[in-house]
């Protein structure tokens, strides 16, 4: 019987060794999920500022090349308005040029066919006398032969040369708005695609902080059955030490005198009161159930009433960090957040003003404080109403 006795023992020990360690994973988890959660939030955040940055620039960038597009053309249009009118020159001095060309043709056609009117005859026309007369003339009308031939070459020259001057200009600004209309295109496609990824960064952060979220929820949820649990226990130890006292009053529970102390003696400073906010770590607007009251580190933190220890844990805790929860009978309890250290223990009895833990940072919070709690059957009041 004493052997069965030690199995059943052993297996009880297993069993609620397992369920503890099960437990105490899974609350783990949702700890370093919602971690995990925001730390994937605050990354995609970053990425997105970046891709947005990135966005901007390119939309600038897209802004000048229009810009520098729009000039490039209005100097295109100008060159094809200078060509034209070029064109116009050239026609223009073709025409006076053929004119050149034909007298010239007619001249030389006429010296040809007129055999006895050559120069030669010319000079020696009229004797002697009028010979040097002659070679003045012929020698100027010969000059003035040579002088519109070069003319003529000269002027063909220039026309060709100022004309494949404009379009090769013009070849030039028409290549330059196909490369400036190019990179427009490339910087359009890069803002497309860096749209489509700020869409994907913008719906990730959502879905981290939807899971951030959930994760909290069940935190809150592991939180409320650890805080009951431990209130069970110290509920049957109480009962275990009221029966072994056989009502002895040395040995009874500290009774609530129905009023309480300031948690804090230190310090009287409230950091944030009770009421909604926006949460200074989270960003969202939520309740804050408790009022936080400022204090160096290390500075004693006092119950507030007589009541029995339901929970002293330590750890993140859903942003609690290092608490413990009084219970002072008739479903009213009052809870001390972010310690840095705890000095009372799960079933222990304690009196109004009795040290129980000390201030600190732990957990979801921006620096050293008490976040203190007044909850009825586990809905929060307003502190300051029992204070």
């Amino acid at each position: 019987m004493k052997k069965k006795l030690i199995s059943i023992f052993a297996i009880l020990v297993i069993i609620c060794t397992t369920n503890y360690t099960v437990f105490a994973v899974t609350s783990s988890d949702y700890k370093k999920q919602a971690e995990e959660a925001k730390e994937k939030s605050n990354n995609a955040q970053q990425q997105l500022e970046e891709v947005e940055g990135q966005i901007n620039s390119a939309l600038q960038e897209i802004q000048d090349l229009s810009n520098s597009i729009d000039s490039v053309e209005e100097e295109v249009s100008a060159l094809s308005t200078e060509l034209d009118n070029l064109n116009v020159s050239i026609e223009e001095k073709e025409k006076d040029l053929e004119e050149k060309q034909k007298l010239l043709d007619e001249r030389l056609s006429a010296t040809y066919m007129n055999s006895n009117n050559t120069y030669l005859e010319a000079l020696f026309s009229g004797g002697l006398i009028n010979f040097i007369s002659n070679y003045d003339m012929i020698k100027q009308i010969a000059e003035y032969d040579n002088n519109l031939i070069d003319e003529v070459k000269n002027v063909k020259q220039e026309l060709e040369n100022e004309k494949v001057k404009v379009e090769n200009i013009k070849a030039e600004k028409e290549a330059k708005i196909t490369e400036l209309s190019t990179l427009k295109s490339e910087k359009e496609e890069k803002v497309s695609n860096l749209t489509e990824e700020q869409k994907q960064l913008q719906s990730q952060i959502e879905e981290y902080d939807n899971q951030m979220k959930a994760l909290e929820e069940k935190e809150k949820e592991l939180a409320a059955k650890e805080a009951e649990e431990a209130r069970k226990k110290a509920q049957a130890a109480n009962n275990s030490q009221s029966n072994s006292s056989s009502g002895s009053s040395s040995n009874s529970s500290p009774v609530s005198s129905g009023s309480f102390m300031w948690p804090v003696p230190s310090s009287r400073t409230i950091s944030s009161k009770y009421g909604y906010r926006i949460h200074p770590i989270y960003g969202t607007k939520k309740l804050h159930a408790g009022l936080d009251i400022a204090a160096a580190g290390g500075a004693n933190i006092v119950a507030a009433d007589s009541g029995t220890v339901i929970l002293s844990s330590f750890g993140y805790n859903g942003g609690y960090g290092n608490y413990v929860i009084i219970n002072h009978g008739n479903g009213l309890t009052t809870r001390y957040a972010h310690c840095s250290n705890l000095y009372v223990s799960v079933g222990q009895t304690v009196t109004k003003g009795q040290v129980i833990a000390a201030v600190g940072s732990t957990g979801a919070s921006t620096g050293n404080h008490c976040h203190f709690e007044v909850r009825i059957n586990g809905v929060s009041k307003q502190p300051l109403d029992y204070l």
